[in-house]
């Protein structure tokens, strides 16, 4: 028998009709990752009764719903599928805002067996998170959150008439050549940055009736963006903001080439917290100062992503 090996096991997702319908015919686009934890989350009860004997009397199956983690690089092009899904909103002359518009995928896993194939499906999959990190001379991780709603029976075969799109070919980005600009605005001395990271969380939660195992839907929570910034302490300019509880922002324009760019922005965030720290002998003094963002009138949203960016 052939074992699975990890680096032959093919990835990839199909936006749906509606959700938990795979359309007929799919486009699958193979997708780029580094490690996942997609699942069938089986829910169970185990009765409390009593017999006797000390024994379990049964184990009941009460109901299952598709959970886990996609850790990826990021990379231009390669995700603008799944960040409309988190951001659930259209690309709207190359500019996405966060909005209300609900989109699922369903995500197929291929393993090779030698002489045959298995299929692993997950439907109606819901982009629920995404941790952006932007480290120092590494390279920029983008692990993503899904919720789903079933999976569907293990297969031999792919879908009837599925076609598989190669995956992207883009370089992978890192902070240290890849950053146009990283700013962070509102202060008269915009401090050095030695990293970054930026979560994005839509809060989804699962709408459970009698009757079904699956849920029956996911609703859509608040649009939570947060993060973290650690800089050099070179002025007491971003320690008063943190302070005051001043309006800041946070624009950053990342990419290997131009027009094949991407500029994060987040228009209004407060720093929730943060004081210059000395961590021992022969290191510079730093300030990590956790933020959250707020609507900001100019972009209409939170967040705001543009593509294509020169």
């Amino acid at each position: 028998m052939t074992v699975a090996d990890g680096s032959q096991t093919r990835l990839a997702y199909v936006l749906e009709t509606s959700p938990g319908i795979i359309p007929a015919t799919p486009e699958w686009q193979t997708l780029r990752y580094v490690s996942e934890t997609l699942a069938l989350n089986k829910q169970t009860d185990i009765p409390d009764e009593i017999t006797g004997g000390r024994d379990v009397t049964d184990i009941v199956d009460v109901g299952r719903s598709v959970t886990g983690g996609i850790n990826t690089l990021l990379s231009y092009g390669t995700f603008d599928d799944l960040l409309a899904g988190l951001f659930c909103n259209d690309w709207n002359d190359d500019v996405l805002i966060n909005g209300r518009m609900a989109k699922t995928f369903a995500f197929e896993k291929t393993f090779d067996l030698g002489a045959s194939k298995a299929y692993d499906r997950y439907l109606g999959v819901r982009m629920n998170s995404l941790d952006l990190s932007f480290q120092a001379k590494q390279s920029v991780t983008a692990n993503w959150n899904v919720m789903g709603l079933d999976v569907a029976d293990p297969a031999a075969a792919i879908v009837v008439g599925a076609a598989y799109l190669p995956a992207t070919t883009t370089p992978v980005l890192n902070a240290a050549l890849n950053i146009g600009s990283l700013v962070l605005g509102g202060i008269a001395a915009s401090p050095k940055l030695q990293s970054a990271s930026i979560t994005i969380n839509n809060n989804i939660y699962a709408n459970d009736i009698i009757g079904s195992y699956a849920p029956y839907s996911h609703g859509l929570g608040r649009f939570d963006c947060s993060g973290s910034v650690t800089a050099l302490f070179e002025s007491i300019d971003q320690y008063k903001a943190i302070i005051d509880h001043v309006d800041l922002s946070l624009a950053l324009t990342l990419g290997a080439v131009a027009n094949s760019r991407y500029t994060l922005t987040l228009e209004k965030i407060k720093g929730m917290n943060g004081n210059p720290q000395v961590s021992g002998n022969n290191r510079a003094v730093t300030l990590t100062m956790p933020f959250t963002a707020k609507y900001g009138p100019t972009i209409g949203a939170s967040m705001k992503i543009e593509r294509n960016v020169a």
